[in-house]
């Protein structure tokens, strides 16, 4: 179930014409950014599920929180990815099918937060949203 949240998560920031113009096409990775690519560049990690089982081990729903860490060599690049994070992502609904089970996600803005990597000499800002994964 989380795989498949990842995908739409790629294909919907893609698809996005004021992210990818702050973060370029295809860049968007999996918890970390591999060598070589050049940033601007955006990952995403799946943290803190809640209610992932319910009673006979089948999932009816559960919350997931969604990291999305823009990063890039300017404070204002990593501004502008954010907010096309956010104004692809919040709010957003979307269904699919894992392993022969359909599912809704349904996205919701939370936080952002600034951070600079000294050692790297990268911004990055970190966007997190409430997912609620219901089992359809």
């Amino acid at each position: 179930m989380f795989q498949a949240i990842g995908k739409e998560i790629i294909t919907k920031l893609n698809a996005s014409t004021d992210f990818t113009s702050a973060n370029g096409s295809n860049k968007v990775f999996p918890v970390i950014i591999p060598q070589g690519i050049v940033y601007p560049s955006t990952t995403f990690e799946i943290m803190n599920v809640s209610n992932f089982l319910s009673k006979g081990s089948s999932l009816n729903s559960c919350d997931v929180s969604i990291r999305i860490a823009c990063f890039a060599d300017s404070y204002l690049t990593t501004y502008n990815q954010a907010k096309a994070v956010v104004e692809a992502l919040d709010l957003f609904e979307v269904s699919y099918t894992e392993d022969g089970v359909t599912y809704t996600a349904k996205f919701r803005f939370e936080t952002l937060d600034d951070e600079y990597f000294k050692n790297a000499e990268k911004f990055y800002k970190n966007v997190i949203f409430n997912c609620l994964i219901i089992k359809n």
